[in-house]
């Protein structure tokens, strides 16, 4: 009955050309189509005609896709030209730590279990994870994940790839830890998100990763049921 005063412009994919032919048909109000014969329709357009008759009815056959709250979040990067530059790598791993940090602020969520890859030349891959109380600040995981780095790198190969990944998501915000964190700590992290929300992640980066954010960073919420975004790989 919503739809029945309509025009059927307002059915999607009725364009213009749609339109008029079915105008010629007398067919310019919705109710008129919910009231034809879908054969008629058929008989017409095709399969396009059985769709239009369906819309026009609020009949939708397509299974519906349950969601589900993602339990992770990363990022990796394979060098454009394997590499043994122990202070670049370690530059590119903590900004992909506080990039992917700022994601999960961004999307009211808090982790607690990182974990650190590495693949060599070889193409042998090792990773390490720990699992640590919940949260989403830079300070307390950026240090994790370098200390993840230093047990993982150890063979003093050339590496090809690299990556972080926080794991065993939870909703909730950030909190204050009576032991770790502090009120002017977290108005911290509020100011510097709000301005990468404003003028994009690129803009705002801590000294130590400014050389390093940049092709990792992205104002994607991976957490609103949009597609993953995978960021291009870039030559190191």
């Amino acid at each position: 009955e919503f739809l029945a005063p309509l025009s059927v412009k307002k059915i999607p994919m009725v364009g213009t050309k749609m339109f008029q032919t079915l105008s010629n048909m007398g067919i310019k109000k919705v109710k008129t189509l919910q009231e034809m014969p879908v054969e008629m329709l058929e008989a017409a357009f095709g399969k396009t005609g059985i769709q239009i008759w369906e819309k026009a009815n609020g009949i939708d056959n397509r299974e519906v896709q349950p969601s589900h709250d993602r339990k992770s979040i990363s990022n990796e990067r394979t060098f454009g030209q394997d590499t043994i530059d122990v202070e670049k790598m370690l530059g590119l791993i903590k900004a992909m730590a506080e990039n992917l940090a700022y994601q999960l602020r961004k999307g009211d969520k808090l982790t607690s279990c990182v974990s650190v890859k590495i693949r060599y030349s070889d193409f042998n891959t090792l990773s390490k994870q720990v699992k640590i109380p919940y949260t989403a600040a830079d300070h307390v995981l950026i240090p994790i994940v370098t200390a993840l780095f230093d047990k993982l790198y150890n063979r003093r190969l050339l590496v090809r790839l690299i990556g972080v990944r926080y794991s065993d998501l939870t909703q909730g915000h950030y909190q204050i830890s009576l032991f770790d964190d502090w009120d002017k700590t977290v108005g911290l992290y509020q100011a510097m998100d709000s301005v990468r929300d404003r003028f994009g992640a690129l803009k705002l980066s801590s000294a130590g990763t400014m050389n390093n954010i940049k092709g990792i960073t992205t104002g994607h919420n991976p957490f609103n049921g949009q597609p993953n975004y995978i960021p291009a790989h870039r030559n190191q």
